[in-house]
């Protein structure tokens, strides 16, 4: 095999039964964070108690996806650069020259700064360049997920990515995500992280430079009519297909689901808006996205070993969750 050089340019963003693996199921896929770009101390020094949240807010992924990812070690003429976008200035990428990232993980870069206007969030997955021979690339591309080689994508396998808060907004930390208090006037921190991850972990658009199919959300999204026809997700909508927002890497504003475990009517999570003083969970809906780009997912347990709370305040104010996207071949949003 000879040697070659690749580049990837990451996609970056903010019922029925659901078909799960059987019984035995181990979830093994961990999410690292990695604070190095925190300059803000938005969650370091002073704050680094808020990294709990953040971790809960990962264990609503980590509880539930048993996928196994390979481990990325470079080596001899096997180099490569990851590039995720950096949340200091989420228009610059950082540079990483071979980063090792060990199997069952995803490495997240974390960090906060000015994002504008009503934005709360940034999220998702890093891109890289590449130089070695083609086992290599398809490692770097799928991380052991087969259907992330196809020229149309069926799974997902990322090496990880960027979340980027507003440190200019007004938050509420809560330490324990599953009871809700009143926050009225704040953002639901423990909200906008799950939203963020969700991104990073593949809902979002992302187009190769022939505007084709480049990740497997985009493979079972239609750019035209702004249809999601993911099997799990309809099989949740009496077998039609979703809706999506304008920018195709959400649900439609407003989309209605129920809340894992307690059955609870909520809007869902990955839809691109939250309500000032008010907390959102991730839906029966969401986690049907998850298994619709290819993730794998244990048994959910019932309403009674899972016992999120499903009380939601009122706001006066909605502020968009929005995500950056870099398309290949395509200016950022």
């Amino acid at each position: 095999m000879r040697s070659l050089v690749s580049k990837f340019i990451g996609g970056l963003t903010m019922a029925g039964a659901l078909s799960l693996a059987g019984p035995g199921a181990r979830a093994n896929v961990t999410i690292q964070f990695d604070y190095t770009y925190d300059d803000g101390n938005f969650l370091s020094g002073a704050n680094v108690g808020r990294r709990a949240i953040l971790e809960q807010a990962a264990g609503v992924f980590t509880t539930f996806i048993t996928d196994s990812l390979d481990l990325i070690n470079p080596g001899g003429a096997n180099t490569w650069t990851a590039e995720p976008f950096d949340p200091r200035n989420t228009n610059a990428t950082l540079t990483i020259s071979n980063l090792v990232v060990p199997a069952n993980t995803l490495i997240v870069y974390v960090g906060a700064s000015n994002l504008g206007g009503s934005t709360l969030g940034l999220g998702g997955a890093g891109g890289y360049e590449a130089s070695g021979f083609t086992p290599w690339f398809n490692t770097l591309q799928g991380r052991g997920q087969a259907g992330a080689l196809l020229s149309t994508p069926t799974d997902y396998g990322p090496w990880g990515g960027t979340l980027a808060f507003n440190s200019t907004k007004t938050w509420y930390f809560d330490s324990d995500p599953s009871t809700v208090e009143t926050f009225t006037g704040q953002n639901d921190f423990y909200s906008v992280a799950v939203h963020e991850l969700g991104h990073l972990l593949g809902f979002s658009l992302l187009l190769d430079e022939n505007s084709n199919p480049a990740n497997s959300w985009s493979a079972v999204t239609n750019s035209v009519s702004g249809i999601f026809s993911g099997t799990h997700a309809m099989a949740l909508n009496g077998g039609a297909g979703l809706q999506l927002s304008g920018d195709l890497s959400h649900w439609a504003d407003g989309t209605m689901s129920t809340v894992v475990g307690t059955g609870a009517a909520q809007e869902t999570a990955m839809d691109p808006s939250l309500t000032v003083g008010t907390r959102k969970y991730f839906t029966a809906l969401d986690y049907a996205g998850l298994q619709d780009i290819g993730w794998q997912l244990a048994p959910i347990p019932e309403a009674s070993t899972f016992a999120w709370a499903a009380a939601l305040g009122a706001g006066a104010l909605v502020l968009r969750i929005r995500r950056r996207q870099r398309a290949a071949g395509r200016p950022p949003a």
